[in-house]
């Protein structure tokens, strides 16, 4: 009788649900708080216009694109969701380096918080979206991750997604694009290539827009568009290894601008901290600081964390482009980078807002990462992920 109550209580919940409101969240990798705003970004105008924006969304620590688009997706911090960097090592489990298993989420992501409350929800490349979520799955998911695919193609996808029939329609639907971040980490945040890449980013979310007005749905759909973090110039390398080495201490590093030391034998703590404590423009933090920093569990938290400030990085790549690195930079070649302390203005990321819910000329006070996934929630009418911390910054009178 308890599973014949449960199973019509889904059936109903999802005939309550087909036909309601409509979400689409899309995240543009690295798109700083600022450049919305740039010149010749026509759809970025006509979302800031009619509908609403925030002066910065502010990431979390690391503000890195893994962490972030996890805490996007779970309302909470990578100490709590466990997605702590881009590539971290865990010590039960081993390395994790930018991985879409959804195995690796210690939290509930809104795909699967919606699913649970009867509201179809399709994923087309979101970090942590490539499988299911402790046995739970998703309506649509787009996978894997191809770095290649244009976003002409995600877009026809989000559009062929809101055309189904309403019974079969998701209503939260969530795409990642590039942003600027792969432009802007080669050739500079400043560079005229960085404005290039964003009208072509412009140019699909004009499509997006164009679609919306054709399919006639704004009046029960929102469009947020978000950004995992901010950009800034970086590349000037300080080395945190070699004194270690010289010391006679045995590590192993995870991370570039926040840095997990992993000591091979703990009992050389206290020489590590002094060793590193001496290198001049980084900061060294104890394990225990470091969680209260929110940046990890503890399980996923080195034996020491060092971290510093931009233009400054701590590892970079081996071999050969590591040196050309190292050469262009001194020959004044700007590099973009991120990951630094998220409070510091270029690390500022875009959230932009139109349609159900959102008055023409919306301005936004400063909105958190992990305010995200509750503002979906709220719009969609549903409850926020199961560990979600952040608050709606769009309210509602009615879901």
């Amino acid at each position: 009788m308890r599973v014949m109550l449960c199973v019509v209580g889904l059936v109903l919940s999802a005939a309550l649900h087909a036909g309601g409101p409509t979400v689409i969240l899309i995240s543009m990798d690295g798109l700083r708080h600022d450049w919305p705003a740039l010149n010749e970004l026509p759809a970025f105008a006509r979302m800031r216009k009619e509908g609403g924006e925030a002066s910065r969304l502010t990431p979390v620590y690391p503000s890195n694109t893994f962490p972030g688009h996890v805490s996007l997706a779970t309302g909470t911090y990578p100490d709590v969701h466990g997605i702590a960097d881009n590539q971290f090592v865990d010590v039960v489990r081993g390395r994790y380096h930018m991985s879409g298993d959804a195995s690796w989420l210690l939290a509930e992501p809104l795909w699967i918080a919606a699913e649970r409350q009867g509201i179809k929800a399709a994923t087309y490349f979101w970090v942590g979206s490539e499988t299911d979520w402790q046995g739970r799955s998703h309506s649509y998911r787009m996978a894997p991750f191809d770095g290649k695919r244009p976003e002409a193609d995600k877009v026809a996808q989000i559009l062929a997604w809101l055309a189904l029939p309403k019974a079969e329609r998701p209503r939260l639907i969530m795409a990642y694009f590039a942003g600027a971040d792969q432009v802007a980490h080669d050739r500079g945040p400043n560079s005229s290539a960085v404005h290039n890449q964003l009208r072509s980013q412009d140019a699909a979310l004009g499509k997006l827009l164009e679609g919306i007005d054709e399919q006639k749905l704004w009046t029960s759909l929102t469009l947020l568009v978000v950004s995992d973090h901010g950009m800034t110039a970086m590349g000037d390398y300080i080395d945190i290894e070699t004194p270690l080495s010289d010391a006679g201490i045995d590590a192993a590093f995870t991370g570039s601008t926040l840095v997990h030391v992993h000591l091979a034998d703990e009992a050389d703590i206290d020489a590590a901290r002094k060793t590193l404590s001496r290198v001049i423009g980084v900061k060294v933090h104890s394990a225990d600081a470091a969680r209260e920093m929110r940046i990890a569990p503890a399980e996923r938290t080195g034996d020491l964390v060092v971290t510093t400030q931009p233009p400054h990085i701590l590892t970079r790549p081996d071999g050969f482009a590591g040196a050309l690195m190292g050469f262009l930079r001194s020959f004044g070649w700007d590099f973009g980078g991120h990951g630094y302390d998220p409070a510091l203005p270029d690390m500022g990321a875009s959230f932009l807002a139109m349609g159900r819910g959102v008055s023409a000329g919306t301005k936004f006070s400063e909105v958190h990462q992990v305010d995200v996934a509750p503002t979906v929630a709220e719009l969609l009418g549903i409850n926020p992920p199961l560990k979600s911390e952040g608050k709606a910054v769009i309210s509602l009178d009615s879901p």
